[in-house]
């Protein structure tokens, strides 16, 4: 809930910047210059709190990021040596082998959208900064599905491993009683 607040807060604030930027871009006839100079001032300003902004989220989000992926390698890895270790035992690990093919290309998936929402954030940021043609609310909304996407798959992750994993390996057990 925490987090869903902070980044709306930051989206309005984008918006809020953007939308400023976009009506302080017209001048006035008889101001000229001192407008241009107000801008270029105002610009640098919205430059900064954006990079600072996108700094902090992108800071915790990395953080948490670890936190999870480090979670579901290990799952990976220790069902894995499982899996090997039955097999090696002439356990029928067909089911569990297919499984952890699929739960590896959702951990890649979801690395995959992290990044695109990564680049989606710097894109967005260099757009107010000026420093690229992108349309930086484009780049930001994009950002946004994209982390939809990773949240998604973190989920089926989490869900995969507690149900099908964890069936496999109960399926394993059964094996071994018999």
């Amino acid at each position: 809930m925490k987090k869903h607040i902070i980044l709306l807060i930051f989206l309005t604030l984008f918006i809020i910047s953007v939308n400023v930027l976009a009506q302080g871009s017209t001048t006035n006839p008889g101001q000229g210059a001192p407008t241009v100079i107000s801008q270029q001032g105002s610009q640098s300003q919205k430059c900064t709190d954006v990079t600072q902004r996108v700094g902090l989220i992108t800071d915790r989000y990395n953080q948490n990021k670890e936190k999870y992926m480090n979670a579901f390698q290990y799952i990976y890895q220790e069902v894995n040596t499982l899996a090997l270790q039955f097999k090696a035992n002439g356990y029928d690990t067909d089911n569990i082998e297919a499984d952890l093919m699929q739960f590896n290309n959702m951990i890649q998936n979801t690395t995959r959208y992290y990044n695109e929402f990564m680049n989606g954030l710097e894109n967005s940021r260099s757009g107010v900064c000026g420093n690229s043609t992108n349309d930086p609310v484009q780049q930001f909304t994009r950002a946004r599905e994209q982390l939809m996407l990773c949240k998604n798959e973190m989920l089926q992750l989490r869900t995969f491993a507690q149900e099908t994993l964890r069936q496999d390996l109960l399926d394993l057990k059964d094996q071994i009683t018999q």
